[in-house]
């Protein structure tokens, strides 16, 4: 068979469970409407969520990378006015270690150029952008541990811009924030103890201000992770709402063009669906042929057995259909009661009887009983076979004639057999 684009049709259950659709709405419905006060959705929608703005926290954490080395570097006025004593080694830590490094790593960060970071988690990132600013902190910690000048104890006041630097600049998400306030704190008062010269008086001034620039900074990156998930959640409701519209919009069509009962496509949509089978194969100058299916004596099938039996029967013979014609580019369809046409594309004359009597043996096999059929004791099937090399010049419904034709022939034959002609 060639990969032609028709086949029968897909079920669009297969393709959008409503069920589950509508129960990820319910949660992102309450989750609207209770609030989500720890941060932190279900896993499954946490997850969608911290995938969902992934690249757009790389970009962010390079462009805030790039700008705060730079503030970083300026305080170096500070360290001159404050720390003369050890003004040169500050020098030569901002400039020329740390600053190169995280060059270096932004780079390297920047290209993916190194594997680690070509498909950096969401905690992967927001462990980095942590990362960069303690180790700006522990750099201005050990700078305040080796420096006696008596303005020293001023220097505290920069780990308020870190502070800043990782819940605003960076963005941290909450938890992370909060990890990243108490390990500044922690440093903090490390410094504290470690500067032998740190007057008494200033302790609660400026640990009060730097757990103040902690509180005002984290509610701050609270407000704003707040607002980022609430847009998301908005986002995907909206998504759900459109899928599920275009899931309907999908289903009517395809009702449209199906027979609700047997699943195959209506006689409509094949008319105008063969007409585009016969271009192709007429255009290649390859086979065609079309299969006239009659389900013999039906009638009196439905009247012996009354009809929610003879619409079992119906699906049950529609089965083999779908079974037995199912390669790509196989058109099959109910033509009308019990009647039913197919078209199948590039086999061969000997092929294509041979895939004919197949399907009348796999009625036959089904053993559905039929007391009332003179033909036999259970349902067959005759089948009226039309083939032709498709060119320019000729119409598909000629062919269609001639496999009508067929079934008439084979109808008048016994029925339960094949019968073909060609052209």
């Amino acid at each position: 068979m060639s990969a032609l684009a028709e086949t029968l049709p897909a079920s669009p259950e297969s393709i959008f469970d409503p069920e589950l659709d509508a129960a990820r709405t319910t949660v992102i419905d309450g989750l609207l409407k209770r609030g989500f006060p720890l941060m932190q959705f279900p896993p499954e929608l946490e997850r969608e969520f911290r995938q969902a703005g992934l690249e757009a926290r790389r970009v962010h954490i390079l462009k805030s990378g790039f700008i705060s080395l730079l503030v970083f570097n300026v305080f170096l006025v500070a360290d001159y006015l404050m720390l003369p004593d050890v003004f040169a080694l500050a020098l030569v830590l901002r400039l020329l270690v740390f600053t190169p490094l995280a060059l270096l790593f932004l780079w390297a960060f920047a290209g993916g150029r190194i594997r680690l970071f070509q498909q950096v988690s969401p905690s992967g990132l927001e462990l980095i952008s942590m990362g960069s600013g303690l180790a700006a902190a522990a750099l201005l910690t050990f700078i305040l541990c080796i420096s006696s000048s008596p303005l020293a104890y001023l220097y505290h006041i920069g780990f308020m811009v870190v502070i800043t630097y990782g819940n605003i600049v960076q963005r941290l998400r909450f938890w992370y924030a909060v990890a990243f306030s108490l390990i500044l704190l922690a440093l903090h008062v490390v410094g504290i103890y470690a500067l032998p010269s740190f007057p008494d008086r200033m302790v609660l001034p400026l640990v009060s201000m730097v757990l103040s620039s902690a509180a005002f900074t984290l509610t701050a990156n609270y407000a704003l992770e707040n607002d980022d998930r609430r847009r998301f959640l908005l986002t995907e409701r909206e998504r759900g709402l459109i899928r599920s519209l275009t899931q309907t919009q999908v289903r009517l069509r395809e009702l449209s063009r199906v027979d609700e009962l047997t699943g195959l496509y209506n006689r409509r949509h094949f008319e105008t669906s063969v007409q585009q089978l016969w271009q192709r194969a007429s255009f290649g100058r390859t086979p065609l042929a079309i299969f006239m299916i009659d389900v013999d004596h039906f009638k009196m099938f439905n009247d012996h057995y009354g009809h929610p039996a003879g619409d079992a029967c119906l699906k049950q013979v529609c089965q083999v259909f779908k079974q037995t014609l199912n390669g790509q580019g196989v058109i099959v369809a109910r033509y009308g009661g019990e009647e039913f046409i197919a078209a199948i594309p590039n086999l061969d004359e000997a092929a294509t009887l041979a895939l004919a009597e197949q399907v009348r043996a796999q009625v036959e096999r089904c053993q559905i009983p039929h007391a009332r059929s003179t033909t036999s004791s259970v349902v067959t099937a005759s089948l009226g076979v039309a083939w032709c090399e498709a060119r320019p010049g000729m119409k598909v419904e000629h062919l269609m004639s001639l496999a009508d034709g067929a079934l008439y022939d084979a109808k008048h034959q016994g029925r339960n057999r094949v019968c073909s002609q060609s052209t």
